[in-house]
């Protein structure tokens, strides 16, 4: 049974701080409004009620830039980690389960891509191919579905010899069965653990190519955009950078303490028999 150990506190910090973080920019965009509107006239305001957090150079209210920011930040991540997830998963358990020449032909394709340092990869795949966020997304993708392939191969090496695996073979089960039904429940919790943490390095390299122009259109206000447009105004506006940055570790380290956080044992999720 899966059970949330109350007393895991690093799990529980990274709820409250990606709760907080939450509640704190949506309550503040219900006080003052939410608008991505270009105002020329008003670039690099102070904070002001219309405005809480200022204006950045094109005049755009930095609260919503904020709201904006993150929420892309988030969609991209959590969009990214489940597909590589489910594609990294897929072929990590084809590798494990059937061995032979697929197997060799999955994990030296892994080796290739291991060669290569993931943002590197992820920078040369949106040069090559463009900005926009199907390919931001996939240049991700590519970069980081090793991971999840060899952890899940690896375990299905450990189990698919057990006795109970062997038993249900003897009724003829197919391998889809004896994934959905006896080895997926054992291997998911590692499985969202690397997840939860892939979350935080996806968003992270996200933010790294924004930040080098690399990654969504440069129009729209995203949390690495936010932080690169604010380096020519870190000594007369340094909330420009601030902000953004900010945010941006507040969500990389909530998503990794709660991937800590799922790592110990007894919980938070842990399996008890009862």
């Amino acid at each position: 049974m899966i059970r949330l150990n109350k007393k895991n506190l690093q799990f529980r910090l990274g709820i409250m701080i990606l709760v907080g973080l939450g509640m704190a920019l949506a309550g503040l965009a219900i006080i003052q409004g939410i608008s991505l509107q270009l105002h020329i006239d008003q670039r690099l305001c102070s904070p002001s009620a219309a405005h809480i957090f200022g204006t950045d150079a094109l005049g755009r209210d930095m609260l919503s830039c904020l709201m904006f920011g993150t929420l892309v930040s988030l969609a991209i991540g959590l969009t990214a980690v489940l597909i590589t997830a489910a594609i990294g998963a897929g072929l990590g358990f084809l590798a494990g389960w059937h061995g032979g020449l697929l197997n060799i032909c999955i994990m030296r394709s892994a080796d290739f891509i291991l060669a290569f340092p993931g943002i590197l990869l992820a920078l040369a795949l949106i040069a090559f191919w463009g900005q926009g966020v199907i390919n931001l997304v996939f240049a991700l993708v590519v970069s980081s579905w090793v991971g999840y392939a060899r952890l899940v191969r690896g375990e299905v090496l450990k189990i698919k010899d057990q006795e109970f695996i062997v038993a249900v073979r003897g009724f003829n089960a197919s391998s889809w069965q004896i994934a959905r039904g006896h080895m997926l429940p054992l291997i998911f919790p590692l499985l969202l653990t690397q997840a939860v943490s892939g979350i935080a390095a996806v968003i992270l390299a996200e933010s790294s190519l924004n930040f080098l122009g690399l990654g969504l259109d440069p129009r729209l206000p995203t949390l690495g955009g936010m932080i690169d447009a604010g380096r020519g105004h870190l000594f007369d506006k340094p909330a420009m950078v601030i902000l953004p940055g900010a945010c941006l570790s507040l969500l990389v380290a909530g998503f990794l303490l709660l991937a800590e956080g799922l790592k110990m044992r007894p919980g938070p999720f842990a399996f008890e028999k009862k």
